[in-house]
């Protein structure tokens, strides 16, 4: 039975929602790319006056499939005024722009009471991903949607911070018990976003490579609402988002993820060390990963990469030409499927998939152990495995059953998600 995967999310979350691409859209995902990358009256403005209403519509449309809306309204605000954007564009784009400008200020609102809660018990935080990139890099909040907020803690830390956001009034569903290696099950209250607290960057296998220790010795001191919190080092935090976007998700969030690495190259373009980065990504045996990453951040968002470090980091020579399959899984047909479900229906031996299946549905008891959401009665460990079975049986059993009935779109969607399970496959292959 498979672990649960994150939902993808339209122009307010973090990937791509049942997308094919066909030769108009990949023309109108070329100029969202453009128009993203553009300076004021540079190329990125060319072909906009030829532009026709069904042309405006679908860029908006596929703009909100990668989640890029309040960015690509910021860059058209800096396009030449003579430059001919229909009237209804620009009042759709400033509508999503300050929609997600009026989310984010709830939710740095909620942020700023659960940090400041965690400061009184001298709890030590980092603010990761989204929650960093918004106030630090993107310097404005309505610039990059999110879908909930993460936090890294110390192993030693976890109890007692899920006790601050029970008494917060948070709720974590034992369902969800062992959904994710790296961090706990996502802690949710009604008008919020999810809290999702984590203890490492990345699970298994390179969690057993990546000290957790020195990411913590490293960290610099921050501000968020006004409340002291470390982030990472710029090191640091560009691994963690090139682990983020290929590791963990494959590149089945479209282009945002890499806009966020290239903007975060350019904000720390005078701190950043890049031997450093390069040196760690082979410590920490994640190079494939950080290649492809920088590789197609570079091609498509712009990003300013050093081409040695680009030399030095090309795994490209490999048969596999991931490069290719990863800009495929960016632009192509994005599956509503979890990768573990599509892994049931590869054609993989009967035996492996079993044992495939086992693996999902009964992760170590240490990991259940350390996992259960606090409350006055602990419970047994194979007490909670029952709550993980039911809720895997609750996300995915509909999904399975289409499968074996063989239906032409969920078969659809399981080569796609095993497309994405052999780059993952790859990418955890020994660099």
């Amino acid at each position: 039975m498979p672990t649960c995967s994150k939902p993808r999310h339209g122009s307010t979350g973090d990937g791509l929602k049942n997308r094919e691409i066909s030769m108009d859209r990949s023309r109108t995902e070329e100029r969202l790319l453009s128009f993203l990358r553009a300076d004021p009256g540079g190329a990125g403005v060319a072909g906009v006056e030829v532009m026709s209403n069904t042309d405006w519509e679908e860029l908006l449309r596929i703009s909100a499939l990668h989640g890029v809306t309040p960015l690509l309204y910021h860059r058209l605000t800096t396009f030449p005024t003579n430059v001919p954007i229909p009237a209804e564009v620009v009042r759709e784009l400033r509508r999503s722009y300050l929609q997600n400008a009026g989310r984010n200020m709830g939710l740095y609102h909620e942020l700023g009471k659960l940090l400041g809660r965690l400061r009184w018990d001298n709890i030590p935080v980092i603010a990761l991903k989204g929650v960093h990139l918004a106030t630090a890099v993107y310097r404005n909040i309505a610039l990059r949607p999110m879908c909930d907020i993460d936090l890294l803690v110390k192993q030693a830390d976890l109890v007692r911070a899920q006790e601050i956001l029970v008494e917060q009034g948070y709720i974590a569903s034992k369902e969800e018990i062992g959904c994710a290696q790296e961090h706990l099950p996502p802690f949710k209250k009604k008008g919020s976003l999810p809290v999702e607290i984590h203890f490492h960057i990345v699970g298994p296998p390179f969690s057993l490579r990546v000290d957790v220790e020195t990411l913590w010795n490293r960290a610099q001191v921050s501000s968020i609402q006004g409340i002291e919190v470390l982030t990472f080092c710029p090191e640091d935090l560009l691994l963690h988002l090139c682990i983020h976007v290929s590791f963990h998700h494959a590149f089945d969030n479209g282009i945002r993820p890499l806009f966020d690495i290239s903007h975060t190259i350019e904000h720390y373009a005078e701190e950043l060390d890049w031997e450093r980065l390069l040196g760690r990504s082979r410590e920490w045996g994640v190079s494939k990963g950080v290649y492809l990453s920088l590789f197609l951040a570079e091609r498509f968002a712009g990003a300013a990469i050093p081409g040695q470090i680009m030399k030095d980091l090309d795994v490209d020579n490999d048969s596999f030409h991931a490069t290719e399959r990863a800009e495929e899984l960016i632009f192509g047909k994005a599956a509503s499927i979890a990768p573990n479900v599509a892994k049931l229906f590869n054609n993989d031996r009967l035996l492996n998939r079993l044992i495939h299946a086992v693996r999902c549905a009964f992760p170590p008891k240490n990991t259940m152990a350390d996992m259960q959401p606090p409350s006055g009665k602990p419970r047994s460990v194979y007490f909670l495995y029952f709550f993980r079975i039911k809720g895997l049986l609750k996300r995915h059993s509909r999904t399975i059953w289409r499968l074996f009935l063989r239906d032409k779109e969920m078969s659809a969607f399981a080569i796609v998600g095993n497309k994405r399970n052999r780059l993952k496959d790859w990418l955890t292959r020994s660099n």
